[in-house]
C-alpha cells in the first residue's frame, strides 16, 4: 500500500456524497503513487460499475492554482486527461484533515515498462499537442523550480554524503548544466507549459493506442524541450543509461511532425537530456539523503547511471532524421 492518507469506509463515503458518482462498492490504493495519495473507487449507479480516482495532495503542486484549470484546459482541447469533477457545490477541489482532495474519472489502459516505438511515437504526439493546445493560455503558471540555483543548493545538501566518484561526477554536471542554462541562446529557446514528468507511471495504453496521462501536478512554465528530454531519460535509455537511438528518434520525429523543433531543439537536446537527468537525480539523491520515512522515493541511482552515459556518450541527432 503506498497511500500516505489511510481513509476508512466512513471518511470516504462522506467524500463521495458531494458527487453523483453512485454508491461505494470497493476502494483500494494506486500502487505507483510517489507524491500525493491516490484510492481508486468502484462506484454502483443505476445498476452500472462506474470508477474513478480520490487524489489526496500531499503537499503543494508546483502550478498552484493553475492545476485544475490546466487540466480543465487539455480536456477541452480533446487531449487524454481527465477532468476533475465537481461536487454538488460546484467545486472542484475538497479537503480531508486539513488536505486538497481532488476527484476524477478513472481513465483506461495501464503502464508500459518496455516501450515500442509506436508507443513512444504516441506520447510524443501527446506532447506536442499539450505544449500547442496550451501556447496562448493566459492563466499565471509559476516558472519549472529547477533552476541553476536550486541545481546548486541541492548538490550542496547532498555532496557529503557521497563517494568521491559519485561527487565528482555531481560536481561537474551541475557546473556543466548550470553553465548551459547562463547561455543566451538557451534563453531564447521556446517556454511554455510543461508537464514535467513524463515518466512510464504516468501514461496509459491499452491495445488501441495512448488513453491518459496522468499526475500533472510538477506542469510549470518553463522549456517545451525539458519535457522531451524527461521522456526520453525514461522512455528511450536502455538498462545502462544510455539513450537507445532508435527510441530517441523516434521520440524527436513524431513530436516534430506536429510542432516542429528550432535548430536550436534539436542541437541543445543532448544538453537538456543531462540536465533533466540531472533534475532528477538531484531530487532523488535529497530525499535519500534525508531518509524522510514520510516521502516515498525512488532509487537515485538509475539517473546516476543515465547522468554518467550523457556525460561519457555524445548524442549525435541528424537534423534531416526528424523529416
Amino acid at each position: 500500500m503506498n497511500a500516505i492518507t489511510k481513509l476508512d469506509v466512513l471518511d470516504l463515503e462522506q467524500t463521495l456524497a458531494q458527487y453523483d458518482v453512485g454508491e461505494l462498492v470497493r476502494y483500494w490504493p494506486a500502487a505507483n503513487g510517489i507524491e500525493n495519495s491516490n484510492y481508486f473507487i468502484r462506484t454502483l449507479d443505476d445498476g452500472r460499475e462506474r470508477e474513478f480516482v480520490l487524489t489526496i495532495m500531499e503537499q503543494p503542486s508546483n502550478s498552484g492554482s493553475a492545476y485544475v484549470p490546466l487540466l480543465d484546459r487539455c480536456v477541452r482541447a480533446g487531449l487524454p486527461v481527465a477532468a476533475v469533477l465537481r461536487n454538488d457545490r460546484g467545486e472542484a477541489v475538497d479537503h480531508h484533515d486539513g488536505k486538497l482532495v481532488l476527484l476524477s474519472r478513472r481513465l483506461p489502459g495501464r503502464h508500459v515498462y518496455n516501450p515500442t516505438l509506436k508507443q513512444v511515437a504516441a506520447l510524443a504526439r501527446f506532447v506536442a499537442r499539450f505544449h500547442l493546445a496550451t501556447a496562448d493560455w493566459d492563466h499565471p503558471v509559476p516558472d519549472y523550480p529547477r533552476t541553476a540555483p536550486w541545481l546548486d543548493q541541492q548538490a550542496e545538501l547532498v555532496q557529503g554524503h557521497l563517494p568521491w566518484i559519485t561527487r565528482s561526477l555531481l560536481t561537474d554536471s551541475v557546473r556543466e548544466v548550470g553553465s548551459l542554462l547562463g547561455r543566451e541562446d538557451v534563453a531564447m529557446l521556446p517556454k511554455g507549459i510543461v508537464h514535467g514528468d513524463l515518466f512510464r507511471d504516468n501514461v496509459l495504453f491499452n491495445e488501441r493506442g495512448l488513453t491518459g496521462v496522468l499526475d500533472f501536478h510538477h506542469a510549470s512554465r518553463g522549456y517545451l524541450l525539458y519535457d522531451l528530454a524527461v521522456a526520453a531519460n525514461d522512455w528511450c535509455t536502455d538498462s545502462t543509461g544510455l539513450l537507445n537511438l532508435d527510441r530517441t528518434t523516434e521520440l524527436l520525429r513524431a513530436y516534430h511532425r506536429i510542432r516542429p523543433l528550432t535548430g536550436n531543439e534539436i542541437r541543445l537536446f543532448p544538453a537538456f537530456a543531462l540536465y533533466a537527468a540531472l533534475a532528477f537525480w538531484l531530487s532523488r539523491l535529497t530525499v535519500a539523503v534525508r531518509r524522510r520515512r514520510d516521502v516515498r522515493s525512488n532509487n537515485p541511482a538509475e539517473f546516476e547511471r543515465i547522468v554518467a552515459q550523457h556525460k561519457a556518450h555524445f548524442f549525435y541527432l541528424n537534423e534531416r532524421e526528424l523529416v
